[in-house]
């Protein structure tokens, strides 16, 4: 068994990394180059304990200590490392340091390289600890810091005009582009945005904690509360008492606590309805997106789901399948549509983080958590893949993102190209490659639940099933409209070309993780993450799941590559896929509108709620509006005395009168303080009060 010292090591290193790489800041080659040893050792010792741990299979528990005694019950800090964690663990330090090695290439030229070292290992130091706590009190506080570095990180050009303003976003905009929001579309705004929608799930989140702490308290439990090794218990005591907290019986609880946590898993992954930052968030650096929106803060909410799930109700469960299965569907079909080369990567991410929570809703005994996890890990290989393959494109094509704009890159580009076609390959489900082995096993649960429960369990399923479908006709359009054909813009590839020195490193080493084989190999992840014995029923909802993904990835790839493929002229392919959109028009303007969600966000949210609060409070503490709008001018005026600053005032002047009044006792003559008291003393005794 390995130290217990090595899990702390794992959230100090990065820690370290981030302070090296702030004092370094000013020179960013070294902030980089030092940022990036911290990181590879961690890597290291996150290689030495998943091996230790997946091969004993026991959790290790590590150093704790408590936070705040409450008496009979306590709040800690420490660390625990299962299987589950070590695997995440070693996933979030290996690709953190392979990112930062590719950015060093990256931004090689920006003013801006040396901020990013310290920004992005702070964020790897607060997700280590997400993934190592051993409690969901530390879990919720390194939840509130992965929060943080993302909001660094997708803020970091936010000296960037909003985009209807920028002519560099205009100039590149793809054709009939629409959607978003072009007024309110900014790093800035993004940064606002991914706050706000992920404060929201973290609000559910609490109300999860604390439907967990009241059910501890009422037991009368000691010890240190929250633990990830007592909630199983804690869950199975509120199932079976009779007892009551706020008139709400263990069970009503355990399931408010369970949507509570799945709420806040629902924010960070970008689930319906709180999905609409993940996209936004690409306004940020392509290799920070790579990792945080691909690979860790988005799959945090799939890692705590995942921990949980073993004690949720089945209902919850339900919840988890259904938000699961229509951001699935939802994000499936806007990606289809998509013109921007980074926003289809986005898109899919949200869509395949619904597949997860599609795995995870079957629960442990059909293998769902197995599953969902599964995919959750070789996800974040491929989508790390394809977001840094990304990253080469726009910077060899200058900062263009217009997939329409692309073309025939593969010959110029031969790195980038093969080993994103072996990325596109996994992520569709293609045989032999990680995303059929991880994508067939969530089906496989999924269709074993449906099975089972039958009724309303169907729709997970269904939903899946053609997001898979659609997952494989968007994302080789994707690549064909990037590497495929003749160029449509010469100019754009006439001086691209593959990165080099480590960032092709990166690329060649992250290519071979996109295969079966280091995954299934032997069944050690299987094992590693407790999947169920294969019985007769398990084993025949594989094979009916086997069959169903490879119709839909022949049949969606099938149709990409047809639509997609090759022609003469440079403008071909556009024309042959405009008449399919005109032949599908409202879907396709249904799908490109964001299916009208983003409006709403905007006109409900936004522009409603938010700014009639906002107008209510100020009217509330400043005056009426005519006062408003008089003080934003900079004019000064008479206070409104129907308002809390009025109030305020009106109780200053009344104190001040009371002091003046008073002062006028208080002139420092002592013949005057002695007849004073004297007629006190008088007026009491007169009055009967010391008698």
């Amino acid at each position: 068994m390995i130290p217990t010292w090595v899990p702390l090591a794992l959230i100090l290193l990065p820690l370290l990394a981030a302070l090296l790489g702030g004092l370094l800041r000013q020179r960013a080659g070294t902030a980089h180059a030092a940022a990036g040893l911290l990181l590879g050792l961690s890597a290291a010792l996150a290689a030495w304990q998943a091996v230790a741990v997946v091969g004993s299979g026991a959790a290790l528990v590590g150093a704790s200590c408590t936070w705040l005694d409450l008496g009979t019950w306590q709040l800690a800090v420490g660390v625990m490392v299962d299987p589950l964690g070590a695997l995440m663990a070693l996933v979030v330090a290996v690709l953190g340091t392979l990112v930062l090695a590719f950015n060093r290439w990256y931004m090689h030229d920006e003013p801006l390289a040396g901020r990013f070292p310290w920004q992005f290992s702070g964020f790897v130091a607060a997700m280590q600890g997400l993934v190592l706590a051993d409690n969901l009190f530390l879990t919720f506080c390194c939840w509130e810091l992965v929060g943080l570095g993302s909001y660094l990180l997708i803020g970091f050009y936010a000296h960037k005009p909003v985009a209807a303003e920028d002519p560099a976003y205009q100039a590149q905009k793809g054709q009939g582009a629409r959607g978003v929001v072009e007024t309110e579309l900014s790093p800035g705004h993004a940064q606002w945005r991914a706050f706000v929608q992920n404060r929201i799930g973290d609000a559910l989140f609490l109300v999860g904690i604390g439907a967990l702490l009241a059910a501890t308290v009422a037991r009368g439990q000691g010890g240190p509360a929250l633990g990830f090794a007592q909630l199983p218990e804690l869950a199975a005591a509120m199932q079976r008492g009779a007892d009551t907290v706020f008139g709400l019986s263990g069970d009503t609880l355990l399931l408010i606590a369970a949507l509570g946590i799945f709420g806040g898993a629902v924010g960070k992954s970008a689930q319906l309805p709180l999905c609409g930052w993940l996209p936004d968030a690409m306004q940020g650096p392509t290799t920070a997106s790579s990792i945080l929106h691909a690979a860790t803060m988005v799959a945090a909410g799939v890692f705590l789901v995942a921990r949980c799930a073993p004690w949720f109700p089945a209902d919850a469960l339900l919840a988890v399948g259904w938000v699961g299965g229509l951001s699935c569907l939802y994000a499936a079909t806007v990606a289809c549509v998509q013109w921007d080369l980074k926003a289809v990567l986005a898109y899919s991410t949200i869509s395949q983080l619904g597949l997860m929570f599609v795995g995870l809703s079957a629960g442990p005994l059909l293998g769902g958590v197995c599953a969902g996890t599964s995919h959750l890990l070789t996800h974040a290989c491929f989508k790390c893949l394809l977001f840094l393959a990304a990253g080469a494109v726009i910077h060899a094509a200058s900062g263009q993102q217009d997939l329409w704009r692309f073309g025939g890159l593969r010959r110029q580009m031969p790195v980038v190209a093969w080993t994103s076609l072996a990325a596109v390959l996994a992520i569709t489900g293609a045989p032999f490659f990680s995303g059929f082995y991880s994508k067939d096993a969530v089906l496989a649960a999924a269709l074993a639940a449906a099975h089972q429960h039958g009724g309303a369990h169907w729709l997970p399923l269904v939903a899946a099933a053609l997001g898979s479908l659609l997952t494989a006709a968007y994302m080789v359009r994707w690549w064909l409209l990037v590497f495929a054909g003749t160029p449509r813009v010469p100019e754009l590839g006439e001086h691209a070309h593959d990165p080099h020195g480590a960032a092709r490193w990166v690329l060649l080493g992250l290519a071979p993780l996109t295969l079966a084989a280091p995954w299934a190999l032997g069944g050690w992840l299987d094992r590693a993450l407790g999947a169920p014995a294969d019985d007769e029923r398990l084993h025949q909802a594989h094979t009916q799941a086997t069959l169903l993904a490879l119709a839909a990835l022949g049949l969606g790839a099938g149709c990409a590559v047809w639509l997609f493929r090759g022609a003469p002229g440079p403008t071909a392919v556009r024309e042959r896929a405009a008449q399919w959109a005109l032949r599908f028009a409202a879907l396709h303007r249904a799908a490109g509108e964001l299916w009208g969600l983003e409006r709403a966000w905007q006109r409900w949210f936004r522009h409603g709620l938010c700014e009639r609060a906002a107008t209510a409070a100020a009217e509330f503490d400043l005056g009426a509006p005519q006062r408003l709008a008089q003080l934003e001018a900079g004019q000064r005026t008479p206070v409104d005395h129907e308002s809390l600053d009025g109030l305020w005032d009106g109780l200053g002047r009344a104190l001040a009168r009371c002091g003046r009044g008073l002062a006028l006792l208080h002139r420092g003559h002592l013949g005057v303080y002695l007849a004073t008291a004297v007629a006190a003393v008088g007026i009491g005794y007169l009055a009967g009060w010391w008698r």
